[in-house]
């Protein structure tokens, strides 16, 4: 079944941050350093794939699509590019999400929206931050 390509601006409802992830070696020894810049702020609509989706992926050699985004319109983000979303918890606690950027398509032809179809690369929450520092 086709995707249903109109997009409300109602259901961007999350917040999200998209950054540029920026990979050097470590200077101390074997290892990656990453850093991440250039963080905009954005609002989008984050949900999960299919189960279809999700294992049509893990077919092939490509790497596993979890989620599609949809957001107005940015210029073709590269997998180079992370996308973040944190969430308040109902007691107080904050979760939070790092997508890494697989694909990017325009919607409908317009450019006015588009969906960024991502991997869930890490998630937490604010407790795990505070127990590895």
């Amino acid at each position: 079944m086709p995707e249903d390509e109109r997009i409300r601006v109602g259901r961007l409802r999350w917040p999200v941050l998209i950054a540029r992830r920026n990979q050097m070696p470590d200077q101390a020894g074997a290892g990656i350093v990453t850093a991440f810049q250039g963080m905009a702020k954005t609002r989008a609509d984050v949900q999960a794939v299919g189960a279809m989706t999700f294992w049509g992926t893990m077919q092939t050699d490509s790497p596993a699509i979890t989620h599609r985004i949809f957001m107005r319109w940015a210029d073709a983000l590269p997998n180079t590019h992370a996308i973040f979303r944190t969430t308040r918890r109902n007691d107080g606690s904050i979760r939070w999400e790092q997508f890494r950027v697989r694909r990017w398509k325009e919607l409908g032809g317009r450019k006015r929206f588009v969906c960024i179809e991502c991997e869930l690369e890490q998630q937490g929450t604010d407790e795990q931050i505070d127990a590895t520092e």
